[in-house]
């Protein structure tokens, strides 16, 4: 797993409001799109911060609010 690239993705999720717009509409497609791996999507997609936190670690909470920009 790619903790840096996953990393990288939170940031640019953060400040590319095209980048946030396709992600609302749909998720799966950009993280895949930005080459994340199939185990990091079901994380994210998941909610669940344990699973999160064994990729990225303590930054697990950046997650919930990817999570909710998306529900």
């Amino acid at each position: 797993m790619s903790k840096k690239k996953l990393e990288e993705f939170i940031i640019k999720l953060s400040e590319d409001s095209q980048l946030n717009q396709s992600y609302l509409e749909n998720p799966q497609a950009v993280m895949e799109q930005m080459g994340l791996e199939q185990t990091e999507i079901k994380a994210i997609l998941s909610g669940d911060q344990k699973q999160v936190q064994k990729i990225i670690g303590e930054k697990a909470h950046l997650i919930t609010i990817i999570k909710m920009m998306k529900d």
